[in-house]
Parts: C-alpha cells; structure tokens; sequence
C-alpha cells in the first residue's frame, strides 16, 4: 500500500512498519491522519520516528484514534491523570509490560490503541516484541478454529500466572514508577470471547494470553490451562512476530485488538523512560 505523507518501511514479514517523514503535531493534515490510520491497519504496529512531543502532543495525537483510556496499576501524570510515565532506572531488576499481552483486557472495556513515546532509552537494548494474532488465528488449523471459536475466556488483572509471582510481587520489584492499587487487582475481571472480530477489517484474531486469561468460561483453571499456554506459544511464534528498536523522540502505536506485545528486560544499568498511553475503549466481539 502507498503512503503519500510519509514513508512506511516494514520491519518483518507480517507486522511492523517504521514510518518517517510524519508530523505528529500537524492536527491539521487529514490525509497524513488518514494514511496513518491506513498504516496501522495495514502493519498493526507503527514506529513513528523523529518526533518531538510534549504529554499535550503525545495526547493530541493519540485522540486521533481515541479517546483516553485510565490504566488502573499506576497513577497518571498530574497534567493528564490517564497518561503514565514507564520508568526503569539503573538500579532496578524489573521492568514494566515484561511478558506477551495484550492490554487491559481485563477491564470491561480495553483499549484499541496503545501510544507509547520514548523520552529516554539505553544505549542497547529496551526492545519491544509485538506479534500479529490475526495470523496467529489464520494458521491455526480448522479443527482448532473451530473448537475456539464463540468460547469465552476470563481474564483477570492478578497476574496469577505470572512468573515470579503475582501482581502485589510484580509491583514490589518496582521501587520508580507510581504503580498502585495491587491490592485490588483481583477485583479486575472481565469476560470476553477468544477470538475477536476486528470491527474495521472483519477479520478474526485470538485474545488469549497466558498471563491475563485466567480460565475459559464454565471451565476450571486447571482444565483451561493447556488450551490457553498452547494459543500463547502459537500466536508468539517468531513468523508473525518484530522487533520495534526504540530511540528518544519515537511514537510507537499498536492495536490492540490484533496484537500483543513483550518489553524486553536486557537493559539492565542503563535508563529508560516513555510515556503510556491507551484510547478508544471497546467491548471485544
């Protein structure tokens, strides 16, 4: 697909693209908005490089695929309370967003969209890997497509299943940044089917993760278990995957409604700093 406001250079075979040449403060420019809409349907992840943005920037562009979504684990910046800034310093072991998700989806309703902007990043290393669940769906075979298919997963904010223990653990090991409300995680439980259909293109991609799908629906964990880790392993295998490099001044734009994604942690004494933030909340179908 042609691009005329800017530059699309895809980054792997079936997702990621890095764009140059777009001017993320010319609210004015409707076709660049357009074609970049186009864009991140086309590749579903979009590195938009050589920005310079403010949080007000970071917002004004984001409200073009959204309005804010609150996140409910960390507190926002004072100026804009649903923005979050995502710091590791160079004492510190864990990082934020470590494990394939996608995000939210344990709220009623999740976000299709997620900015992040990068303010500082190590010299190597900080990564981020994303994979198309659309073609993770596809691939599956008909059988599977067919088992899945209409079946309901509940997901949960507790990180149960996540390595090295649950959120209230997950939380300690982050002494920077303003997480918060671990004691309630718990409370954060939605149910949605998944396989969701994408309201823009009609296609049909999993939802389903090992770290937030606690169980399928009218079934037990332990039942669930090995329908879940086996969708996991198969939408991250690394054909439909990239890898986003990041450098300061860069606005990556994800959907969340195709995709998940897995900071990588391989940047220890070094810092990182980006900005967070999540638009246009919608009840997967």
């Amino acid at each position: 697909m042609m691009y005329t406001t800017f530059e699309a250079r895809p980054i792997a075979g079936t997702i990621g693209a890095e764009i140059y040449g777009a001017h993320l403060k010319d609210h004015g420019n409707e076709t660049m908005w357009n074609e970049l809409e186009r864009a991140l349907l086309e590749f579903k992840v979009i590195a938009v490089r050589g920005q310079d943005l403010s949080p007000a920037d970071q917002l004004a562009a984001a409200k073009h695929f959204g309005e804010p979504n609150f996140y409910p684990f960390a507190k926002g910046m004072d100026e804009i309370p649903q923005m979050t800034r995502v710091i590791k310093e160079p004492h510190e072991r864990e990082n934020f967003g470590n494990d394939w998700h996608s995000d939210t989806p344990y709220l009623a309703e999740p976000p299709r969209i997620t900015t992040l902007y990068s303010v500082e990043t190590p010299p190597k290393g900080g990564d981020t890997l994303y994979a198309n669940t659309q073609v993770a769906y596809e691939e599956l075979s008909a059988g599977t497509r067919k088992m899945i298919d209409g079946v309901i997963g509940v997901f949960s904010a507790s990180l149960k299943h996540k390595p090295g223990g649950d959120r209230a653990a997950h939380h300690r090991r982050i002494t920077t940044m303003p997480v918060t409300n671990s004691e309630n995680a718990d409370r954060f439980e939605s149910k949605h089917p998944i396989v969701r259909t994408h309201p823009q293109t009609g296609k049909k991609a999993l939802y389903c993760s090992s770290l937030h799908t606690l169980r399928l629906d009218d079934m037990t964990e332990r039942e669930s278990r090995p329908v879940i880790n086996m969708l996991n392993d198969h939408a991250i295998t690394p054909e439909f995957t990239c890898r986003v490099r990041w450098e300061p001044g860069q606005l990556t734009i994800w959907d969340n409604r195709c995709t998940m994604h897995n900071a990588i942690n391989d940047y220890h004494g070094t810092r990182r700093e980006m900005r967070r933030l999540t638009v246009g909340p919608e009840k997967p179908v």
